[in-house]
């Protein structure tokens, strides 16, 4: 079932992941405003997804994340609304792609609806997303985590996950 509207931001059936894509949904156990601090207060979004360099976080906003020690993600925030946000997404060595994110309430709940659309390797970034988004959900709900467990994390989904054996 496709995911239902956020705010008018509409997630229609098309929006089914697709070869190059992924699209995931994660249930927080808090309040729409508090998800959404952190997904646009720098300082949350190094308790999450990682280093953050840049100027304020506000329409066309230009940073860079730093998942490890040396390799920089660049952004450009291309929509900004409350409750939704569309952001470049950068890497090193890839072509460029769009993160799409979305929130829906629901009482003291908030639902993350992400789309990573133009990416060469799903399943990478399937798991990549999966973490980050649980250590989403820790930070949010009042319980972060360190990210220097990301890696193993990462690793450990990706095992459990392979169909390559």
């Amino acid at each position: 079932m496709a995911p239902r509207a956020c705010d008018g931001f509409r997630w229609r059936r098309r929006d089914q992941p697709a070869p190059h894509s992924v699209l995931l949904r994660q249930t927080i156990a808090a309040d729409q405003e508090t998800v959404w601090r952190a997904l646009t207060e720098p300082a949350a979004l190094g308790a999450w997804l990682g280093r953050y360099k840049g100027p304020p976080l506000q329409p066309g906003a230009r940073f860079r994340l730093w998942h490890d020690g040396t390799v920089p993600s660049r952004h450009e925030i291309a929509q900004w609304r409350p409750t939704r946000l569309l952001t470049m997404w950068d890497f090193p060595d890839e072509p460029p792609s769009l993160v799409r994110i979305g929130l829906e309430p629901a009482g003291t709940t908030t639902t993350v609806m992400l789309k990573h659309e133009g990416i060469d390797d799903p399943v990478s970034y399937t798991a990549g997303w999966h973490v980050h988004l649980d250590f989403l959900a820790h930070y949010a709900e009042g319980n972060p985590r360190s990210l220097e467990h990301f890696w193993n994390d990462y690793e450990t989904l990706l095992r459990r996950n392979d169909t390559s054996a």
